[in-house]
């Protein structure tokens, strides 16, 4: 004989009022744009106003990045994400300029702290004026230009821009040397990074600045859009992603300091040290370590851009063993400390002799 069991009687199920949160959705964004909307006129009277207090073109770029400067920390009360930052910044642009796009305008960004950047070259003096020329459309107090090995005409490109420093080594050191060296010559509290070989506009460059500015130590590329599939990617990029797992940081994806643009904090390099820069996943590693912020900035695509060098084609290439031996140099030091890490608590929650014997008489 079957059993019979009696009917569950079933809750009527609530609907969610997806309508309700449609329409919250909607008016937090309405007023978002609302906001950002305002914003930008007032950008355009600004702009106007300053434009008419004395002649544009009799304007340094200094003198503009001021007053815009000046302007919007008296305007805006509250940190903006970037994004709504360069909607404000462009309208006050073409406003006090009567220009909508030039590549010649100056990027106004509003910093509050001193900025610059180091530029590590050899042999680019094809590329190296377009480079500086984007530099020198940030707001920037100097511009370190790091010739390594040069036996071209880059010392006489670079010598054309004047916010720039040359600091010239006979031997080819290598990118990461320069950068280190680059990093020691300047009193900035922020420090932008980039090559000579691949020119990258001012507008993709300012997110990094504006991202350390705003409080991030160690702002990176992000380059996962322009990545293949795991499958189909090469041994380096998968040990990028390898040691950010390890790290504990996935949200990083395959971005690391090896690849620029990237933008550090002095506190940050001096938390590290400027040695470690010689070996960027070192650095990182170390970064993350000691508690620096860490986050993705913007996304650049630099692997198309690329030079094509004889040490860097091929599978199995120079620069890719150097990359992977600085790989196992960054996870070396991390496991040696995490096992130091773990001996110090392991010590710290072991009774003495003397201890066990008074809990063994204890009455």
């Amino acid at each position: 004989m079957r059993n019979s069991t009696a009917k569950k009687t079933m809750k009527p199920r609530k609907r969610k009022n997806k309508s309700t949160k449609r329409n919250h959705v909607s008016r937090t964004s309405s007023a978002s744009s609302s906001a950002s909307k305002t914003l930008r006129i007032l950008g355009v009277k600004a702009g106007l106003a300053a434009s008419k207090k004395r002649h544009s073109s009799s304007k340094s770029i200094q003198d503009v990045h001021a007053e815009f400067t000046s302007w919007y920390f008296e305007s805006v009360t509250k940190p903006l994400p970037y994004g709504q930052v360069r909607q404000i910044a462009e309208a006050y642009q073409h406003a006090f300029y009567l220009k909508k796009k030039s590549t010649n305008l100056p990027i106004l960004l509003p910093l509050t702290h001193s900025a610059a950047a180091v530029v590590s070259a050899s042999d680019e003096e094809g590329t190296l004026g377009a480079v500086l020329h984007e530099l020198s459309r940030l707001p920037l107090q100097e511009i370190i230009v790091v010739l390594n090995g040069c036996s071209d005409n880059s010392y006489a490109v670079a010598r054309e821009y004047p916010l720039v420093t040359i600091i010239y080594e006979p031997e080819r050191v290598g990118h990461d040397v320069g950068r280190a060296i680059g990093a020691q010559m300047t009193t900035a509290e922020t420090v932008l990074f980039t090559d000579g070989d691949i020119v990258i506009s001012a507008e993709q460059l300012a997110p990094f600045l504006y991202a350390v500015d705003t409080g991030v130590d160690m702002a990176l590329n992000d380059l996962r859009s322009y990545l293949p599939s795991f499958a189909n990617q090469d041994t380096v990029t998968r040990l990028k992603s390898y040691l950010n797992s390890v790290l504990n940081r996935r949200d990083l994806g395959a971005s690391s300091l090896i690849s620029v643009p990237h933008a550090l904090s002095k506190k940050c390099i001096q938390t590290i040290g400027y040695s470690s820069l010689v070996v960027p996943p070192l650095a990182q590693t170390t970064a993350i370590q000691k508690g620096c912020t860490v986050e993705v900035a913007s996304s650049v695509d630099v692997i198309t851009k690329n030079r094509r060098r004889l040490g860097n084609v091929g599978k199995g290439n120079s620069v890719e063993q150097m990359i992977i031996g600085d790989h196992a140099e960054a996870l070396s030091s991390l496991l040696s400390t995490l096992h130091g890490e773990a001996e110090a608590k392991t010590e710290a929650s072991l009774l003495s002799r003397v201890e066990i014997a008074r809990w063994r008489n204890a009455k």
